[in-house]
């Protein structure tokens, strides 16, 4: 589950609120219509109506199931999103959070490789034919979602193959109105158009999810396929045309698939034309850089490997946390030091690569497509609606089908627009649903060798205090690389909300950062101490002692001076006194 509560709210609020009132809403009204049908049961079976009672009973149950299940879902949309300090998902493994059942798009290889190369493993090359045609006409379609790049090449397939058929279609319908088929007086065409019909209804509901790639699905236009749709529109009606009058006779339809098939025509054209806009839109806005901020150095330090490898984790990496929220560690720091020698010298190496919690940050879509997004959610959920309410309706034409087997193609219309509906609100959603993130990659690789040697001072004898340490000379060299990452990811409503695939889109430098972190390692390499240091209370209290000793201390009498300094004493002062007496004469 993404929640876990935290007083600091990480500013995300729920995507879905309008979307979900409008679902509500049809929830309701289908629910309503449902009960509605269920209450004209009695009266329809009292007047011997029986199959249309049945019939009633079973579009009512339908509608009122699927009213209900349409309102819980729209509800469950308009209530609280629950955001924990968990989300969005990481980019790949997260070892802090092992047992996290969130789905990663990258593995930690994928990653180095990103920063190392400046490179994006995101955007993929096209393969077939069709998504090369268009990427070439929308180059900049790849460098958006790989889940929009889908949309657009399904549309515009679906669109495509719509049009293809339809003119196929009235290739035939050219050939049996100038003769060169030979296609009057047979229902040759009526048979084509409502194969035609069924064949597009087909194609459009395979576009309910319009998210899957059309190429993991197995639909392409090759050459190959368009000469054989060619093809095949003009020899099969003239094979039809032949089995009914040598072989076995075609039974006529009445039925018109014209306005059918112009309905769906106008669908396809309007859903593709939200589609595209809305994509062309997000286009607008991507920026797909490649950049990473490097720096690489020879450091010459006197500390242990390994103090440096805690200070990196602890510190340099701690500091850059968003609200206090752990990083996620796709590569473990885990230094391994290998000796050389006894334990004089070695060498040692570590790699970490440190994404921080990803920020959200608002898109800047424009202002027609905050209302074509509107009017795509609103037009989606009028679509189905409309076609429940008209399935709602055909219970007596239903009850008719024994006699007038035609009446079934009254569903072709409510199919069209349940079919349109679902495709238009889904793809609506997807635009409601997308949220970008800020964060930072940090990957650092560091190698290097060290020496020990022993330091002390205060070895006199005279020296009270002494201090002795070994000293580690290392010889460091490290490659720090650093990039701002602009990320997407898709959310949904439930318990694993914002726990989806999360896709960089722009990798962007960082330089201040990276001044941040050089800065703050010079600073602790400059409080790093190779000898044992006395601090100013230490001084204060020596002192202290010392003038207590000196003020107890005892002071012996001086001694007495020998016999012969006496006498030479002495002497000096006769020869003294001598020269100072006057000279009489």
């Amino acid at each position: 589950m993404s929640y876990d509560y935290g007083s600091q709210s990480l500013g995300i609020a729920n995507p879905f609120r309008f979307e979900g009132a409008l679902i509500a809403l049809r929830g309701a009204l289908l629910g309503l219509t449902g009960l509605y049908s269920l209450l004209q049961v009695a009266g329809l079976v009292n007047r011997g109506r029986e199959l249309e009672g049945w019939i009633s009973a079973g579009l009512g149950l339908l509608l009122l199931v699927w009213g209900l299940v349409a309102l819980g879902q729209g509800l469950f949309k308009l209530f609280r999103f629950y955001v924990g300090r968990s989300v969005p998902a990481s980019l790949a493994r997260n070892h802090v959070d092992s047992t996290s059942k969130e789905r990663h798009a990258y593995r930690s290889d994928e990653l180095h490789d990103m920063l190392m190369g400046r490179k994006n493993t995101t955007f993929k090359e096209p393969q077939s034919l069709f998504s090369r045609l268009v990427h070439s006409l929308m180059p900049r379609l790849l460098f958006i979602r790989p889940v929009y790049r889908a949309l657009t090449e399904n549309l515009l397939f679906s669109l495509s193959v719509s049009v293809f058929m339809l003119l196929a279609f009235a290739l035939a319908w050219f050939a049996s109105a100038t003769g060169l088929a030979r296609l009057d007086n047979t229902p040759v065409m009526a048979w084509l158009g409502v194969i035609l019909t069924l064949y597009l209804l087909k194609l459009w509901l395979n576009m309910r999810n319009p998210f899957r790639h059309f190429s993991r699905g197995g639909m392409d236009i090759s050459l190959l396929r368009i000469g054989l749709l060619l093809a095949l529109a003009i020899l099969l009606p003239v094979l039809l045309a032949y089995v009914h009058r040598h072989v076995q006779a075609i039974p006529r339809l009445p039925i018109n698939t014209l306005p059918y098939l112009l309905t769906l025509l106008f669908l396809a054209a309007l859903t593709s034309a939200l589609g595209l806009y809305l994509v062309m839109q997000r286009m607008r806005l991507a920026s797909p850089q490649t950049e990473v901020s490097e720096h690489r150095n020879n450091w010459q330090k006197n500390l242990m490997p390994r103090e440096l490898f805690i200070h990196l984790d602890s510190h340099i990496l701690a500091n850059r946390r968003f609200q206090e929220i752990p990083n996620r560690i796709y590569q473990n720091f885990d230094p391994s030091l290998q000796q050389e020698g006894g334990s004089e010298k070695g060498a040692f190496t570590g790699r970490t690569l440190v994404e921080t919690q990803p920020v959200v940050s608002e898109i800047a879509h424009s202002a027609g497509f905050k209302w074509v997004r509107i009017m795509t959610t609103v037009l989606g959920q009028l679509l189905l609606a409309g076609g429940a309410l008209w399935l709602a309706s055909l219970a007596d034409d239903l009850a008719r089908v024994p006699q007038q087997p035609e009446v079934l193609t009254v569903l072709i219309m409510p199919s069209l627009l349940l079919i349109f509906g679902s495709v238009i609100s889904t793809i609506g959603n997807a635009f409601w649903a997308e949220m970008q993130f800020r964060s930072l990659l940090l990957e650092l690789s560091i190698e290097g060798t060290y020496t020990e040697s022993r330091l002390s001072t205060g070895n006199s004898i005279y020296d009270s205090t002494r201090s002795e340490n070994v000293v580690v000379r290392s010889n460091i060299t490290p490659w720090f690389l650093l990039s701002n990452l602009l990320t997407s990811t898709f959310a949904v409503s439930g318990n694993m909300n914002l726990e989806q695939e999360r896709y960089i889109l722009s990798l962007n430098k960082a330089d201040d950062t990276l001044a941040e972190v050089l800065s703050e390692l010079d600073s602790f390499f400059a409080s790093r101490q190779a000898i044992a240091g006395i601090n100013e209370v230490d001084l204060q209290s020596a002192s202290q002692i010392f003038q207590m000793n000196e003020q107890t201390r005892y002071q012996p009498p001086a001694p007495a001076a020998p016999l012969a300094v006496v006498a030479e004493q002495a002497a000096g002062r006769l020869a003294q006194e001598e020269k100072n007496e006057p000279v009489q004469g």
